[in-house]
């Protein structure tokens, strides 16, 4: 539209105009999170003078909700049999606080602290196991989101990090180690370490 000349006074009055200012899109990240990954389980257990070790390999998933940058929660499923020498883990499930730290703008270590129920099978009767109780581990995340493309598209963030709640859609990966149970014994009265290093990618929604 054309500008109207208004006459005031003898002199001719131009109607300011305001200049178009592009408002960037918000983003609305979500706190959910999926991920998926495989697994190295080291069994040991042992009793008097008779030692058992075991490692084999297989798959996780796990999937959680994170309330702010510092602290979410996560569940967790795996499962080995790949290689086994006589006792394989049949499932782990459990539940974890989980506990954050971001460092820079594409990594977060964390911590997870909870309860699991782990189940060993096998072909080596006495390292069989079905129990449940206390677990934790340590691990961290890299974020594999396009900041600057995103930039492009004149996309603003008011929240600074992958994984966190606080974060843009997009994938990332994740490496970290587990304790599956803590002070626990097999059908053969022998003290158990389950160790597990896990790594994989995770999609934040």
């Amino acid at each position: 539209m054309l500008p109207i000349s208004m006459e005031a006074g003898g002199k001719t009055v131009e109607p300011a105009i305001s200049p178009i200012v592009e408002i960037p899109q918000l983003s609305d990240p979500s706190p959910w999170y999926l991920g998926a990954g495989l697994v190295r389980l080291r069994y040991y257990g042992c009793r008097s003078s008779c030692e058992f070790e075991d490692i084999t390999y297989g798959m996780m998933m796990r999937g959680g909700y994170e309330y702010n940058r510092y602290i979410g929660i996560e569940g967790r499923a795996m499962w080995t049999g790949w290689e086994d020498e006589g006792a394989a883990l049949k499932h782990h499930f459990g539940i974890f606080l989980k506990p954050m730290v971001p460092v820079g703008e594409d990594f977060n270590l964390y911590g997870l602290v909870g309860y699991g129920h782990t189940k060993i099978g096998g072909d080596y009767a006495r390292a069989a196991l079905d129990e449940s109780g206390f677990s934790w581990g340590v691990g961290f995340e890299y974020d594999l989101s396009d900041r600057e493309h995103d930039r492009e598209d004149n996309v603003r963030y008011d929240r600074e990090f992958d994984g966190q709640a606080d974060q843009e859609r997009g994938w990332g990966l994740f490496i970290d180690y587990q304790r599956l149970l803590v002070g626990k014994q097999n059908v053969g009265g022998g003290d158990v370490d389950l160790d597990v290093i896990s790594f994989g990618i995770t999609y934040d929604f």
